[in-house]
């Protein structure tokens, strides 16, 4: 266990843990140099620090009391992967060499069970038009930030890009033919998949009981993976492969770092 709050009072130290404990995170308090540490399991490190964040704006804020620490959320990781996906589309765009790289560099079913594996990972950086990147962009920020916060800026890069890739290799396993896509929703799916998983790993270690509860993430999950999947040239394969390595890798994660 890790500290997460430092040389705070007595009666902060008693209501903090009451408040961690009542959403199932276990609490140890241990008496500091300047006052008494509140310690929590690594995994719940993020997680207790946004709902004691909550309970400080909600009970404290207006009164005073123990200023709560704020989250450090990890944006500029998805920040910088979203800039090299608009400098990668203007230059297909600027030299007029975008079909190429699509039939050199994109999806390929076919091309990839002959060995091309590297398209799973190059597949990821194109995309058709302007639509298509700032619908991917967008869910790279709003997805890959809270996986670069709970996980490590470059842990969760590194997790997002292989759920990505292996969803590709997943979709041409499927299809087994000259199917061809392009785009980065694979990896968008898979981060959807990472925090579906943490979300519930969370919540089954701070259970008391069996219940359906306990997986409202992951229906969640698979409802927003449907409404992202209806558009016109969606690969919905893709997709569903990209979820489920995120899910994969997001259950692995959880389990090394228990």
């Amino acid at each position: 266990m890790k500290p997460s709050l430092t040389d705070i009072d007595p009666e902060s130290a008693r209501v903090f843990a009451l408040v961690l404990i009542s959403q199932g995170i276990e609490v140890v308090i241990q008496r500091g140099a300047n006052g008494f540490d509140l310690k929590v399991g690594d995994e719940y490190q993020v997680r207790a620090l946004e709902i004691l964040e909550l309970f400080y704006v909600e009970n404290l804020g207006a009164g005073g009391g123990t200023k709560v620490p704020a989250v450090d959320h990890k944006i500029w990781g998805p920040v910088w992967v979203v800039l090299v996906l608009v400098v990668v589309h203007w230059a297909a765009d600027f030299y007029g060499i975008k079909g190429d790289m699509v039939l050199c560099y994109g999806s390929s079913a076919l091309y990839i069970l002959q060995g091309q594996l590297y398209r799973t990972i190059t597949a990821l950086f194109l995309h058709a038009d302007l639509g298509h990147l700032v619908g991917n962009g967008v869910g790279i920020i709003v997805f890959g930030v809270p996986v670069c916060t709970l996980a490590g800026t470059l842990p969760g890069l590194l997790m997002i890009l292989t759920a990505g890739a292996s969803g590709n290799l997943a979709t041409a396993l499927l299809y087994r033919t000259a199917h061809l896509s392009i785009g980065a929703s694979t990896s968008v799916m898979g981060a959807a998949g990472i925090l579906t998983s943490f979300q519930t790993i969370q919540r089954i270690r701070g259970r008391r009981g069996f219940h359906l509860g306990l997986f409202f993430p992951l229906g969640a999950g698979i409802a927003l993976v449907g409404m992202l999947s209806g558009g016109e040239n969606t690969d919905v394969v893709a997709h569903l492969t990209g979820f489920g390595a995120g899910l994969v890798l997001g259950a692995l994660a959880g389990i090394i770092r228990s």
